[in-house]
């Protein structure tokens, strides 16, 4: 079933107390998707109590009238096929959730009931204070929350942008928990009204049902009235003009030229911010980009993101900058303006606009992998700004060429209307921000600097993109062909083996390309990883300007590194998708770095391998987990040193040796007839001639069962983190269906117990984690305020008891049963998807490409009683292979055995036996 939403044909409502609905039928759906947008986010908080909002959006999952348990709405949804989550903004706390197409009309009076009635307990809001707080702790080693911390005391004090928006427990505890609770009543009160709430549906329902649905529901709620957004400027002459110097934790270089704009979504037609970052954010050659990569003074630009509300818009150019760059900001600073000064001048040039435009139109006419649930939250707030009949027309727009509306656009974007953020190691800062402890300094721009700017050089290497050579004028489907729906293998002498298959399901222009080279010159040591990576990193920069415009006229690719080599993998369109695809091969074969480019891109590994440390403890501890099961894996802690030290010499060495001797594995699906397939497969043949080598094993450390091990991961991070990885025996049908079953089983009560009655940690969950096939369970928690063996005796204890009391679940198992099944069986939502499901298989011989399906049949023929036999082999510890890592952060480490411990990876991975 395709969850496909057309809202041009959207039907709108208002009920008789103010409540505007948008309601879009959904004949073919398996699910529903609910938004309710409030006009109450955090620009709402009373000053003396900042952070409000977002308390009370914790507070309505902590129990309603009808559901009164905490988090009694999240199991309600989840037992209806669905999710629900919220987040509070800037202007506007947005609700919503999915559910099983036929469920609507059981959850919708659920969802009603948690807005409307909430219970406020002060044992919960006690509880969700420390929820907050755990949020807020995590997040303080954040780059961007501490960079958006410093936006907000730089903006104007009297805009309410500049509040805190978070929350946490010292901002809450000067209110008594009753004053609280009266404050949370009063702002639910005031903003959780008819007049000042957005509705926006997509459902399988008929319309008439769903009319009666929403008015049986909302129909109740006061009317109350729309809060008022009278804000002052967000910035006034005191606070353009400036340049923030921020002091960053991870070691970036970066320059962000803020332009301050009004809302311009009345320009929804035109769209020209999306036209200007379009020109300004292009990567080919002439571009702003690849002139300040000549120059060495960047290494990327992004153009056109920033903070926006319904009355204000910054755009963003952020450059990532080289040392040299940071050294020479100014030059940096009035390129960007000469190459404003050329879009300006040839905003006449009507066919540049019309090729954006069909790019537009192709990107949605073709649009894959369509969120729908973010869709209809982002139409249920877009209604507090657009008319019905607008907002039916704003995702068919592609665009129609307004010279003004592009020059009005264009006016703002002046030296005068700037704010420059530097975000450097190197910078001198005089004051630490509010909350998360970043220091920065702000200083006026320069006079001079700003004169410059305002009549900026023209720069000869500077020019607009040309007509883009890989758009074509038709895109048409070639006609479907017997026995290609799943991969054949057309050649396989040893060294290259290539599978195609045809795209008969989604019935679109597109396909995937997958080309893998197994090197054993790339991976069989960890000079030979850090060459690769050198090596990777120089080839796509060299190829990032060569191929720019293929990426933005919907051919994609992708050069990255696996544990036994790299894949080059082309989608989309099949239009000149081969030519491309030929064409970066040429390059991957032929492409050797100079010594410049050597050195540059070994220093940005270094950088993103220090970068990598500086993780969160969970996101460190995964890694870390990845590294020990596989055995090519290399971790960046051991690969620092090597990068280090490696010279030019050696990586050509590494490169040479690589092409002397690999094998090819390569896979095309989608809309190619079988004679292209074979044609590019002939040339593709003819490319890799020096093929020579067999493939390389993917294979997986063999965990010993009936003790743990235990491996630390120093991090520089004062919360403590554990994993607790449970490994299985094989990856037999029985085994992983019964890893994915015990692991849903366990989730929920895992984290009601760990996280919302024991407040470990505001990180607390489970996961299926398989390593190439191999099934496991992992079980994690980062916390604030407790020990490494504290969370681990806790998670031990947690899974001891459920373990031996696994008969309580037997009253939950069809349902969980059902839901697994449902997961297995869901189709590809898009042919990329299906296409990488197919690779997948390929690359791990289910050469059935139907794993999923006999694993549904295995979750199917499932008893309780395996089920129960399985978790009490676990409790006993008869079963599976278990493996510790833990992060102390700033606590005391877990006392381990030596002999369980694992101190040396490299030693580790010589000695573990392997699947």
């Amino acid at each position: 079933m395709n969850n496909t939403i057309n809202l041009e044909n959207a039907h709108h409502v208002t009920l008789p107390n103010g409540l505007c609905a948008m309601l879009c039928h959904t004949p073919e759906a398996s699910e529903s998707f609910v938004s309710m947008a409030v006009r109450a986010g955090h620009f709402y908080d009373p000053n003396d109590c900042q952070g409000l909002a977002h308390l009370l959006e914790h507070m309505l999952f902590m129990g309603s009238r009808h559901l009164p348990k905490p988090n009694a709405i999240n199991g309600f949804i989840e037992q209806h096929g669905g999710t629900i989550n919220a987040w509070t903004g800037t202007e506007y706390a947005n609700y919503h959730f999915s559910c099983s197409g036929g469920a609507l009309a059981q959850t919708l009076p659920a969802f009603a009931d948690m807005l409307r009635q909430p219970l406020f307990e002060e044992d919960a809001l006690t509880n969700e204070i420390k929820n907050i707080h755990a949020e807020f702790e995590f997040k303080k080693k954040d780059d961007l929350r501490r960079l958006y911390q410093i936006h907000k005391e730089t903006c104007n004090p009297h805009h309410p942008f500049a509040k805190f928006s978070v929350g946490n427990s010292d901002t809450f505890s000067q209110h008594e928990c009753a004053e609280l609770k009266h404050r949370l009543k009063s702002l639910h009160q005031t903003y959780y009204c008819a007049l000042n709430m957005r509705l926006c549906i997509a459902s399988p329902m008929p319309t008439p049902q769903l009319e009666a649905l929403i008015h049986q529901c909302f129909g109740s709620l006061p009317s109350g009235e729309l809060a008022p957004d009278n804000w002052p400027p967000l910035y006034t002459e005191n606070e353009l003009g400036i340049q923030i110097n921020i002091h960053p934790l991870q070691s970036a270089k970066r320059m962000i030229v803020t332009f301050a704009l009004p809302a311009l979504q009345n320009d929804y037609k035109t769209k020209p911010l999306n036209y200007i970052s379009h020109l300004i954010g292009d990567e080919g050659e002439g571009s702003l980009l690849a002139y300040l990569k000549e120059k060495d003074w960047a290494l990327n630009l992004i153009a056109g993101s920033g903070i926006e509300g319904d009355k204000f818009k910054d755009f963003n150019v952020s450059f990532q900058l080289t040392q040299k760059g940071l050294e020479n900001k100014s030059q940096v600073l009035e390129a960007l303006f000469s190459y404003i000064a050329l879009i300006r001048n040839d905003s006449v040039e009507e066919w540049r606009f019309h090729e954006k435009s069909q790019l537009n139109a192709l990107a949605l006419e073709y649009e894959e992998n369509v969120k729908p649930l973010g869709l209809v939250t982002e139409y249920a707030e877009h209604q507090f700004i657009f008319d019905a009949s607008e907002l039916n027309q704003l995702r068919s727009t592609i665009g129609s060429f307004d010279r003004t509306v592009i020059e009005h656009a264009l006016s703002y974007f002046t030296p005068d209307n700037i704010r420059l953020k530097v975000i450097s190691k190197d910078v001198d800062t005089t004051q630490v921000c509010a909350f998360y402890e970043a220091e920065y300094s702000v200083e006026p721009i320069d006079d001079s600097v700003l004169r410059s700017l305002a009549s900026p050089k023209k720069i000869a290497a500077l020019n607009l993109p040309p007509p883009n050579p890989y758009l074509a004028k038709e895109y048409s489907l070639v006609l479907p062909e017997t026995g290609f729906n799943i991969p054949n293998k057309l050649v396989d002498n040893g060294h290259y083996r290539f599978w195609f298959a045809q795209d008969q399901q989604f019935h679109s222009p597109k396909g995937d390309i997958y080309i893998s080279f197994d090197a054993t010159s790339f991976s069989n040591s960890l000079t030979s990883v850090a060459a690769k990576r050198i090596w990777l990193g120089a080839l796509n920069d060299y190829l990032q300007a060569k191929y720019y415009r293929a990426e933005i006229a919907g051919l994609h690719y992708r050069i990255y590194g696996h544990q036994a080599g790299f894949t080059l993998h082309t989608r989309g369109f099949t239009n000149q998708q081969t030519l491309l695809a030929g064409q970066l091969l040429d390059a991957v074969l032929s492409f050797t770095p100079d010594e410049r480019a050597f050195e540059h891109h070994k220093a940005l590994q270094i950088q993103s391998l220090h970068n990598s440390l500086l993780n969160k403890p969970t996101n460190r501890l995964f890694s870390r987990l990845s590294v020990l099961i596989q055995r090519n894996t290399q971790a960046p802690v051991e690969l620092l040193d090597v990068i280090d030290n490696i010279s030019y010499d050696q990586m050509l060495t590494s490169r040479s040796k690589a092409f002397k001797r690999y094998f090819v594995e390569a896979f095309m699906h989608g809309n190619w007839t079988s004679d292209e397939a074979k044609s590019f497969s002939a040339s593709l043949k003819g490319q890799c001639d020096s093929a020579g080598g067999a493939p390389l094993s993917r294979a997986v450390s063999k965990l010993p069962v009936g003790g743990t091990l235990y491996h630390e991961v120093v991090c520089n991070h004062d919360d403590s983190a554990v994993v607790l990885y449970l490994q299985a025996p094989s990856p037999s049908l029985t085994d992983t269906a019964l890893c994915m079953v015990l692991e849903q089983m366990l989730a929920a009560p895992f984290f009601n117990s760990l996280r919302t009655e024991q407040q470990l940690g505001y990180i607390v969950g489970t996961g299926y984690v398989p390593h190439n096939q191999h099934p496991g369970m992992a079980f994690y928690i980062q916390s604030p305020q407790c020990s490494p063996k504290q969370l681990l005796d806790a998670m031990t204890g947690f899974l001891f008891q459920q373990l031996n009391e696994i008969e309580f679940y037997r009253f939950y198992w069809p349902t969980i049963q059902q839901n697994l099944i449902k997961q297995l069986e869901e189709r590809d939502l898009t042919l990329s998807m299906k296409s990488q499901r197919l690779w997948v298989s390929l690359g791990t011989q289910d050469l059935g490409f139907n794993r999923n399906t006999k694993l549904a049949e295995r979750v199917k023929s499932l008893s309780f009683e395996e089920i129960q036999d399985f978790a009490h082999q676990l409790a006993k510890r008869e079963r599976c292979g278990e493996l510790v890592l833990f992060s102390k952060g700033k606590f005391e480490t877990i006392p381990t055995n030596e002999k369980r411990t694992i101190n040396s990876i490299s030693q580790f991975k010589q000695e573990i036996p392997y699947y």
